[in-house]
């Protein structure tokens, strides 16, 4: 049976989050009868307010080099598979209701409507452009304007859990909400605050439970509202980060404005001048106007629709696709979508929208085979490196919103190399990379990937392991690694690639690396103290061998989305 919106929706969305947490998810589904919608309607709420203690799994991803030289850490909860597939039930019956929809001049987590199955929300990236469009167009109003970036410090975990509840409850009040989900959203907030406590974390809204995005919206409800009727048409906001635009004047008034009102919330804003709250002309921001207009991403995007396709519609010719990527020293990961196409219902409609359009065969059958992939790879790697080293050449001592421009632009086109460019060109753009600290972490992972010593890599978090996980996999060789103090991250960061399937030589005396490699007394995790991994290991059940290799190499289904993780916004939150 196919797996019905909802279960598409939390399963792409976690994908790119957490491995872990999208393991828990494939083991959930597993259950046939668990992938339809009425079950995360009503089973998975009941399961969540009835139940005595929460599971989440606190997930280390970096966030930044310390000055004495240590890692930091932001610290991710996400939760088990059943209160995520609840979750994706309750945001799905608030985005029936105007009270929890972001208002136009919110451009972060929207939530999802119809049916989308990329996520619980809508993709990042579209909020991105519409909200650096509207900018455009004010900015082209009137030139002499004064475009003000602000952030607030350390958004999530400052909002209190008083907070929350208040947002929450005064939102389903207005959309007269049933029951079964107030009481549902309200056991999710109960279950925060008390993680939030036991953990030492924050003020009782979790970072990591895609229930959080849709609090912290409804938190600065009436903040968003009075600076929009305060800077109408000319005040943007993507989750902490706030865009002003206006004169000097009214925009220095406007972001102490700001400030106050989120005092009074307990937030406060970065300091003034910093990397993350700074000024610019209206004209000179005009220069980056077209930087999320998708000219960079129009290959890319084309590629990977093409491979999806490809893999769906001819999915006996994968094994040698892989081949031919792996001769050219590509690392592209090619999900097996072979299980789901094997369904008759699916090979009766396929052909018969080839019977309907004759001309879908020219295109899938001749268009897009593996001579045509390993072009467009060849393609794309040539052009993403002349990118790449273009931008490494512009060099450290830009200003502020120049910095920010080129940031991003050498992030995403190393992050697509990291797939792309040939292994032994990987740690001269690491090098490159490390001059910057902004792109430490994805130096790491580049440098690890292009020499298989990951003894850097593990201390970085998990969502760094995760990301050079899908590359490592696929060059044979074994791995280095010569971790001397095996800490939290590092334990992580081992699980994960574990997970993959990877073998790496480390411990395996704690409950994580043990469902990593769930040896012959795996099923003992079943009676596991911590409810996260006593629930993934109840779902994985008996089995002398472990089950997430094979379940990470496999497509859910159809819609499922082609996850690249070191591209994905993992580091986002």
């Amino acid at each position: 049976m196919r797996p019905q919106l909802l279960a598409l929706r939390a399963a792409n969305q976690y994908r790119t989050r957490d491995i872990m947490a999208y393991l828990g998810l494939r083991y959930y589904f597993a259950n046939q009868c668990a992938r339809r919608d009425r079950w995360a309607e009503e089973v998975s709420p009941h399961l969540v307010i009835n139940r005595s203690s929460s599971a989440y799994f606190q997930s280390l991803h970096f966030k930044d080099i310390r000055v004495d030289g240590q890692v930091g850490y932001r610290d991710i909860f996400l939760p088990g598979p059943n209160e995520s597939f609840a979750e994706a039930a309750l945001l799905a019956e608030c985005s029936r209701h105007a009270a929890f929809r972001a208002p136009d001049f919110v451009f972060s987590y929207r939530l999802a409507e119809g049916e989308d199955t990329q996520g619980l929300y809508k993709p990042y990236f579209t909020g991105l452009q519409e909200r650096q469009q509207q900018i455009a167009a004010v900015c082209k109003a009137d030139v002499g304007q004064i475009v003000r970036y602000t952030d607030i410090k350390r958004f999530y975990p400052n909002i209190s859990g008083e907070l929350a509840i208040s947002a929450w409850l005064k939102a389903c009040d207005v959309a007269q909400i049933a029951s079964l989900f107030r009481d549902l959203g309200t056991k999710l907030l109960a279950n925060h605050a008390l993680v939030c406590q036991n953990a030492a974390h924050g003020k009782g809204l979790l970072t990591g439970p895609m229930f959080s995005h849709l609090i912290a919206n409804l938190v600065l409800r009436d903040v968003d509202e009075t600076m929009s009727a305060a800077f109408p048409n000319r005040y943007f906001r993507y989750v902490d980060d706030v865009v002003l635009v206006g004169s000097t004047v009214g925009v220095a008034a406007g972001r102490a404005q700001l400030a106050g009102m989120l005092s009074e919330l307990g937030l406060d804003l970065h300091d003034a001048g910093a990397g993350k709250d700074f000024e610019l002309a209206a004209r000179d921001w005009l220069i980056g106007e077209a930087d999320f207009s998708g000219n960079d991403s129009q290959g890319w995007m084309f590629f990977v629709r093409d491979l999806k396709q490809f893999l769906i519609s001819q999915a006996p010719s994968r094994a040698n696709l892989a081949t031919k990527f792996s001769e050219e020293g590509f690392r592209i990961p090619l999900p097996d979508y072979s299980v789901e196409v094997s369904d008759a219902r699916y090979q009766d409609r396929f052909f018969g929208q080839l019977r309907r359009y004759p001309w879908l065969l020219s295109k899938i059958f001749r268009q897009t085979t593996p001579s045509a992939l390993l072009l467009s790879a060849r393609i794309l790697r040539t052009e993403f490196t002349e990118r790449l080293l273009h931008f490494l050449e512009a060099g450290q001592n830009l200003d502020v919103y120049a910095r920010k421009r080129v940031i991003s632009k050498i992030r995403y086109f190393a992050g697509r190399l990291l797939y792309l460019a040939k292994a032994e060109d990987l740690p001269l753009i690491a090098e490159r990379l490390r001059q910057y600290p902004e792109l430490v972490m994805l130096a790491e992972i580049l440098h690890a990937v292009g020499t298989r010593d990951i003894t850097r890599l593990l201390k970085m978090g998990g969502n760094a392991a995760q990301s050079a996980a899908q590359p490592l996999k696929l060059i044979p060789g074994e791995i280095t690694c010569q971790v001397q103090s095996w800490g939290p991250a590092e334990r992580q960061g081992l699980a994960i690639l574990r997970a993959n399937g990877i073998s790496v030589a480390g411990p395996a005396d704690d409950e994580l690396n043990r469902f990593a490699l769930w040896n012959e007394r795996g099923h003992q995790l079943m009676q596991s103290g911590d409810p996260f991994i006593q629930e993934v290991a109840c779902l994985h059940g008996i089995s002398n061998h472990p089950r997430h290799p094979a379940i990470l190499q496999t497509a859910l289904d159809r819609g499922e989305e082609l996850a690249f993780d070191a591209t994905t916004p993992i580091d986002t939150y």
